[in-house]
């Protein structure tokens, strides 16, 4: 298998927090998305230990968009990663997305336990986004 993303249709790869949504009643066993399969899911056990390079290597090899989603801020299992994640995205703390990064492929949700419904709506509204940029890089 090669190391890019076969693509048929739109990926998205989300970094998902196993503690912010119920992600794992909403997979897979290919790690798909039930609502929408065209989203991928790496779970992790915080959204801090999500690397910026990670969500550009995701852009690299294929993906249409990343995202995270981590537990709601003020919330975090392990006090500060969901903070940590949102201001490397933001630009504000080391390691930063390159300059290059398009950062309107890159997304962030923050909730909780309880927010499946709002979670695939934000989803559904960030795709929304990507789609409008067409064929843009």
């Amino acid at each position: 298998m090669s190391d890019t993303i076969e693509k048929k249709n739109k990926v998205i790869v989300g970094f998902v927090c196993q503690r912010s949504i119920p992600i794992q009643d909403m997979i897979d066993e290919h790690k798909a998305l039930l609502d929408d399969p065209e989203v991928k899911v790496v779970i992790l056990p915080c959204s801090g230990m999500v690397k910026p390079t990670q969500m550009e290597m995701a852009l690299t090899k294929g993906a249409d968009a990343t995202f995270v989603c981590g537990c709601a801020i003020g919330d975090c299992h392990y006090r500060t990663g969901n903070l940590m994640i949102r201001a490397r995205l933001e630009g504000e703390r080391n390691p930063k997305l390159r300059k290059t990064t398009d950062k309107r492929k890159v997304g962030m949700f923050f909730l909780t336990m309880k927010d499946k419904a709002p979670f695939l709506e934000a989803l559904k509204g960030f795709k929304a986004s990507v789609a409008a940029l067409g064929g843009e890089n």
